[in-house]
């Protein structure tokens, strides 16, 4: 998907809502909305108003919801931006903001979940009596909160001293001006005052009825339930992120980049705002059970005391990421992939429905996938555009022994079979079976391609592509072993190298150098890689799009290496036995690495897998890309960096 629109953009939002990697802030933000329309109705019952529901009240969680939205959009577009057009400038530090973010955020969460459940009115009250004067009135109280405030502070800004010092003694003082040590009953009466001014605003709101007060609330709680997403990154997010790459480091202009994340995010708080129309319907109910409004209460408090501390403790980031890999992330990305392509109309009603339980599975030409057959599933099938007029191959690579026995046929946009052919019949080259080659496709439109095993296959993977036609070679990287180019990629690339350029992350800046091990126990640095065009990937096991891009790499690997092409794969967040496994499975023979630490993904500023850096002979960053590269889009850079 190269020309991302705004249309789109919302699309794929909205269906990211599905995405497994959305689904724990949805308890989450339902924990919220709800307590915040139980504590707003409990306060309109004890204030006596009328059972009747003003339309301002009907629009208040509507408002909220929206007001949310608005919260996590901000930071979502704020960390697309910095980890992407600004990544040289701030993008390593996103993972500390939004660590910082999460701890400060769930503390503030569990706040209001004590005050939901009515436990810091009580609280108040309490201090206040003539009996508890005298603690208040205590300078010792005063150090007492102070020292448990400045150390929930060095634990909420991760003990980095440079923070937390400032912070301190900004805290102390204000405490000190306000008369916290000389003057201790009043500073925290005057405190408590406001406090509870600030947290009964809603309840003000409640009876002018004007349903706006508390809105900042709302927004903050979406910025902090951001810090707890990990996007699932799928094709077109993975296209948006880059073309806020380029048009930041290109032209400076960022706006094409902060308009496309800002229509994903609003796309992706629809459903919320939704969610928050159909909480609202609840208020009737509960006004009914007004009987029991303290038990509602104190159930929709606990459970937000309980978001709070997972999100302070980094839990539901944790969470959201575990729902962003393995088969949720296939998931994830068959439901972005097959939800866009019927939107644009490349995909059928007739086959949406295999395509989202990935028996058919939608690629562009000179796109690889890979497929499975099984016991229950002997069929699996691609679907592609075509042009009138345009030759094709179909390419067949077994990654089972033996290869399996299988028919495939061909199918036209009018559903209609054009070709077929069986395993007997296809011409072989590199390892390769060509079932079909040559093909003429006479009319443009969507082809489908089903392959069928045969009654006798019990299991086997395999690698299929559908290619433009081109004449069948007896070694895929014959006749390659040329002198590289000698001119660089570009200008900007030449006149960065000749003036040693400042290391960073944008194109033509140096890359960050780095010391790793491979999988095969090889100590690297980057500096040993110089001299070579060098694609750094960042991957996972768990990945689902690098399942999809992996096996495209190897075929460019085997295709370039011998004209001074390198890849290095970098994992995180994984095991070297998983690696393993992933490497024999799809017959890698490149380097992998495993980042045990996270350092180098820091120095990067990876917050999406797959993503990737080119890189030219002097080390020099040529091209980013975030989400699937395919073979065709890195063979176009190579063949620009190397001579074609």
């Amino acid at each position: 998907m190269d020309n991302v629109t705004i249309g789109l953009a919302l699309v794929a939002g909205f269906l990211s809502f599905i995405s497994p990697c959305v689904l724990p802030l949805v308890p989450a933000y339902i924990g919220y909305m709800g307590g915040r329309l139980t504590h707003n109705v409990s306060r309109q019952v004890a204030a006596g108003a009328s059972q009747s529901v003003s339309l301002a009240l009907r629009l208040q969680m509507l408002l909220h919801g929206a007001a949310f939205v608005l919260g996590f959009t901000v930071v979502f577009v704020l960390i697309g931006l910095l980890t992407t057009a600004l990544s040289s400038i701030a993008g390593q530090y996103v993972g500390t903001f939004t660590e910082i973010l999460g701890r400060v955020g769930g503390v503030v969460i569990i706040f209001f979940g004590f005050q939901f459940m009515g436990l810091l009115p009580r609280l108040f009250n309490w201090l206040r009596q003539k009996r508890q004067a005298s603690l208040l009135d205590s300078p010792l109280f005063s150090l007492a909160a102070a020292a448990a405030a400045a150390g929930l502070l060095y634990w909420a800004f991760l003990q980095h001293l440079l923070i937390v010092i400032p912070l301190i003694t900004l805290m102390l003082l204000v405490m000190a001006i306000r008369g916290a040590f000389t003057a201790p009953g009043a500073f925290w009466a005057r405190l408590m005052d406001q406090l509870q001014g600030l947290l009964y605003a809603d309840t003000r709101g409640d009876l002018q009825a004007d349903g706006r007060d508390g809105l900042l609330g709302s927004a903050f709680m979406g910025v902090v339930f951001s810090a707890g997403w990990t996007p699932c990154i799928g094709p077109l997010l993975g296209t948006i992120l880059t073309v806020a790459a380029a048009t930041g480091a290109s032209t400076g202009d960022i706006a094409q980049g902060m308009l496309l994340l800002t229509a994903y995010s609003i796309g992706l708080g629809i459903p919320f705002i939704i969610t928050a129309m159909l909480l609202n319907s609840a208020q009737g109910i509960l006004r009914r059970l007004q009987r029991h409004m303290g038990k509602i209460e104190l159930a929709s408090g606990s459970m937000l005391v309980l978001i709070g501390l997972l999100v302070a403790s980094g839990q539901l980031q944790s969470l959201s990421q575990t729902f962003s890999r393995g088969e949720f992330a296939d998931f994830t990305f068959r439901v972005e992939e097959c939800g866009v392509g019927f939107f644009e109309g490349e995909l059928g009603f007739r086959h949406l429905g295999d395509c989202l339980s990935g028996a058919l599975i939608p690629v562009a030409i000179n796109q690889s996938a890979n497929g499975a057959f099984t016991p229950d599933s002997r069929e699996q099938a691609l679907l592609f555009h075509a042009e009138a007029g345009e030759d094709i191959d179909v390419e067949f690579r077994s990654l089972s022994e033996p290869a399996p026995d299988f028919e495939l046929t061909l199918y036209a946009p009018d559903n209609l079979a054009v070709a077929s052919a069986r395993k007997a019949d296809s011409r072989s080259a590199d390892g390769m079976l060509y079932p079909l080659s040559a093909i003429t496709l006479a009319d443009g439109g969507r082809y489908r391609l089903v392959i069928q095993a045969a009654e006798d296959v019990d299991a086997a993977r395999f690698r299929i592509k559908v290619r433009a036609a081109v004449p069948l070679a007896p070694a895929a990287n014959e006749g390659s072993g040329g002198a590289l180019a000698s001119d660089p990629l570009n200008s900007l690339t030449a006149l960065a190298s000749d003036l040693d350029a400042a290391i960073g992350l944008i194109e033509g800046n140096r890359a960050p150098g780095f010391a790793i091990s491979t999988l095969q126990g090889q100590a690297l640095t980057l500096a040993d890689l110089r001299g070579k065009v060098l694609l750094l990937n960042f991957w996972g096991t768990w990945c689902g799009p690098c399942r999809r891009e992996m096996p495209e790499f190897q075929k460019i690997y085997e295709e370039w290496g011998e004209r001074g092409f390198a890849i290095l794969a970098i994992a995180y967040n994984d095991s070297e036995e998983a690696m393993a496994a992933f490497r024999d499975e799809f017959g890698l023979s490149f380097p992998l690495a495993l980042d045990a630490s996270g350092d180098i993904n820091d120095a990067y500023a990876i917050q999406t897998r797959p993503s990737s850096y080119l890189l030219d002979q002097n080390g020099i960053i040529v091209a980013r890309h975030f989400g699937i590269m395919t073979e065709a889009l890195l063979g176009d850079l190579l063949g620009e960096a190397l001579g074609s």
